[in-house]
C-alpha cells in the first residue's frame, strides 16, 4: 500500500496543493477553539472536586481531560487530512474520530448508568460491533457518513436513559444529538451540491461536529457536579 498515495474525496479539493480545501482545513480550528473551552470548563471544576476529596470525581476529572485532549487530536488529524489528503493522514483523522466514540461510549455508560465495568466493556464491544456491522447496511441511504449512525443514535439513547436521574445531561445530550443529526446531513450533501456550492459544505460539519463534541464533554464533566 501507497501510504503517501493523494486522496480526493470531498468537493472543495481541485488539486494535491496543500492548502487545495481552505475551508476544510481552517475549519477544523473549531475543534481546537472547542478543546480549549471544555478545558475552562474541566479547570473550574478540579478544584472542586479535589475539594471533596471523592475518589469517583477525581477518577471522572481526569477521564474529562482525556476526552479533552482526544477533542484537540481529532482537529489536528482532521487538519492533516483536508491539507496533505494522503491515505496515513486519513488515518489520521479517523482513528482519533473512533478512539473517541468508543471511549465515550465507555465511560457514559460507567458514568451515566453507573454500570460496572464489566458490563461497561460488554457494552462497548457491542457498540464496536455495531461500528463494524452497522454502516454497510446504512451505506445506501446515508453514503459514507453512514458510519457515524451508530454514534448518532447511541447520543440519543444516553439522551433517553440519563432523563429520569439527571435531566440537564438528558437535555444536553439531546442537543448533541440533533446538532450532529444535522452535522450528518451537511457532510452528506457536500459532493451532491458540489456544482451548486463550488466549497461544498464539509466545513459546517467540522463546525458542527466540534460543537457536538463540546457538548459532549461539558455533559460529562457536569454530570453529578454542577
Amino acid at each position: 500500500m501507497d501510504w503517501n498515495q493523494h486522496l480526493n474525496q470531498y468537493c472543495e479539493r481541485t488539486s494535491t496543493a496543500f492548502w487545495a480545501e481552505p475551508l476544510n482545513a481552517i475549519s477544523n480550528a473549531a475543534f481546537i477553539i472547542a478543546a480549549l473551552a471544555a478545558l475552562a470548563i474541566w479547570q473550574k471544576t478540579r478544584s472542586s472536586a479535589k475539594k471533596a476529596g471523592s475518589a469517583q470525581i477525581s477518577a471522572q476529572n481526569n477521564e474529562s481531560l482525556f476526552l479533552i485532549g482526544l477533542l484537540a487530536i481529532i482537529g489536528v488529524g482532521s487538519f492533516l487530512f483536508h491539507t496533505i489528503a494522503t491515505i496515513w493522514a486519513m488515518l489520521a483523522d479517523v482513528i482519533p474520530i473512533a478512539i473517541f466514540m468508543l471511549t465515550y461510549f465507555f465511560l457514559a455508560t460507567r458514568r451515566f448508568m453507573g454500570a460496572n465495568m464489566l458490563i461497561s466493556l460488554g457494552a462497548t464491544l457491542l457498540f464496536f460491533g455495531a461500528m463494524a456491522i452497522g454502516p454497510p447496511l446504512l451505506e445506501g441511504l446515508l453514503g459514507s457518513t453512514a458510519g457515524y449512525a451508530p454514534a448518532l443514535l447511541a447520543i440519543l439513547l444516553f439522551s433517553a436513559l440519563t432523563h429520569r436521574n439527571s435531566w440537564e445531561t438528558s437535555v444536553s445530550l439531546l442537543l448533541a444529538g440533533v446538532l450532529f443529526a444535522l452535522s450528518m446531513t451537511f457532510r452528506m450533501l457536500d459532493e451532491p451540491l458540489c456544482h451548486i456550492l463550488p466549497s461544498g459544505t464539509h466545513s459546517l460539519w467540522h463546525i458542527l461536529n466540534a460543537t457536538v463534541l463540546f457538548i459532549l464533554i461539558r455533559a460529562f464533566i457536569r454530570f453529578k457536579t454542577y
